[in-house]
């Protein structure tokens, strides 16, 4: 009992251990938050990627080469976990918008099909839009309907729910531009319907959605696709559909999930929420070593008190433990006060970024360069559990070598001039 009311007594009559506390609790604060908000990115993206890609893609070589895709749609139906199918056509092409030449893709879609195997509904919901305006067309001339990501139709910098007139409104004509066949081009006018918002600026920027039938026109393949949408009951059976889909359709066929699609950029994202996590660390071992300063500087100053300690009876142990819990009440205090100012600061962290901006003009995320309307933030708990052991155990690694010091002084040596 001793042991713990000495250490006490250490830690509050010298206010330098506040400091060694500070460091632990900037540490953790700075991991937590860093953490969440890398989490919550993460989150929101594989979010918004899933969103604009279906649970898994059935797809065979060659741009337009899918020409037996009903028949394919059949089995693939017929498969368990299977839930809805939806043939699209994509490709490369040039859009004119009000005379500027932009690069877009476009994909033709049914567009009820395809409400069924992605986000494609909430996409066009937010502008007014229902899936069917896809398929109407406008004058004389019939002329088909087009949803044209909000970025392809911006004139001027602004949100196109609260400033409309920054971008090209609905009923213009555009003017697409695709190859037919190999050796030949199509021009072909569209009335914009609609816009569409994914919250994925390069799908936003460079996509036009356009019906199936005159998409399949446009190219010049009346009875081909791209691929096929395949949603499932549960995205968790997608590793399994895909092998199964994959032995049943042959080599002819590619089959991936959303995942296999994005692997690359996911990988990316994992790789640097890690990279970010090891860098951090090192502000706890900066506290670390710290502690470890501190502690040392306490021996030199307590000496005599350490060697009437082992005059009165005092073991090397209980000498040695008394400066370990030292340094375990340090690592204790510094994660339990980070951990709060960490999950605080999570919690108002939007609040916080308006105030900057709002009083400086600055955003820290800027949402047209990170394309959220807020800053994502997903606390794992998990984390925060092995970010507050590994503080606790940095504080008591880093006194060991103060504690086995004190440990070895000599109570003769200590008290001969005293």
């Amino acid at each position: 009992m001793y042991k713990l009311f000495i250490s006490l007594r250490y830690l509050r009559r010298k206010k330098i251990t506040f400091f060694a506390v500070a460091g632990v609790a900037v540490g953790v604060m700075t991991l937590i938050v860093v953490l969440s908000v890398m989490s919550g990115f993460d989150k929101e993206l594989r979010s918004k990627i899933r969103g604009t890609l279906a649970h898994i893609t059935v797809m065979k070589r060659g741009i337009y080469g899918f020409d037996n895709y009903e028949e394919v749609i059949n089995r693939i139906k017929s498969f368990e976990h299977v839930e809805a199918c939806a043939p699209y056509i994509e490709g490369p092409a040039l859009l004119n918008v009000r005379g500027a030449k932009e690069f877009a893709y476009f994909k033709g879609v049914d567009p009820v099909a395809e409400t069924k195997v992605g986000d494609f509904e909430n996409y066009i919901k937010q502008f007014g839009n229902e899936p069917r305006d896809l398929l109407m067309v406008h004058g004389e001339k019939k002329t088909p309907s087009a949803f044209v990501g909000v970025e392809l139709l911006r004139i001027s910098p602004g949100d196109p729910e609260t400033d409309p007139e920054s971008f090209v409104r609905n009923g213009e004509k555009v003017v697409l531009v695709a190859i037919k066949g190999w050796d030949r081009i199509n021009v072909k006018p569209f009335i914009i319907a609609g816009k569409f918002k994914s919250g994925m600026y390069d799908v936003d920027k460079n996509y036009i959605y356009i019906p199936l039938k005159v998409a399949q026109e446009l190219v010049g393949t009346k009875d081909s696709v791209t691929a096929i949408s395949v949603k499932l009951d549960d995205y968790r059976n997608a590793p399994l559909v895909r092998d199964r889909l994959q032995r049943d359709l042959g080599i002819g066929f590619y089959v991936q999930t959303w995942e296999d699609a994005r692997e690359t950029f996911l990988k990316a994202v994992a790789l640097e929420r890690r990279v970010m996590a090891f860098i951090l660390f090192f502000i706890i071992i900066v506290a670390g070593f710290n502690i470890l300063a501190i502690l040392t500087m306490i021996v030199y100053e307590k000496s005599k008190d350490i060697g009437i300690l082992k005059a009165l009876g005092a073991t090397t142990n209980g000498i040695m433990s008394i400066f370990l819990l030292n340094g375990l009440l340090i690592g204790l205090f510094g994660a339990a006060v980070g951990t709060g100012l960490g999950l605080a600061f999570i919690s108002r962290i939007n609040w916080i970024e308006r105030i900057v901006y709002k009083y400086s003009g600055w955003r820290p995320f800027p949402p047209e360069v990170y394309y959220f309307d807020e800053i994502p933030a997903d606390v794992d708990f998990k984390s925060i559990i092995i970010i507050i052991s590994v503080s606790i155990a940095c504080g008591v690694l880093f006194s060991i070598y103060p504690a086995s010091k004190a440990a070895r002084l000599n109570p003769v040596e200590t008290l001969r001039y005293e």
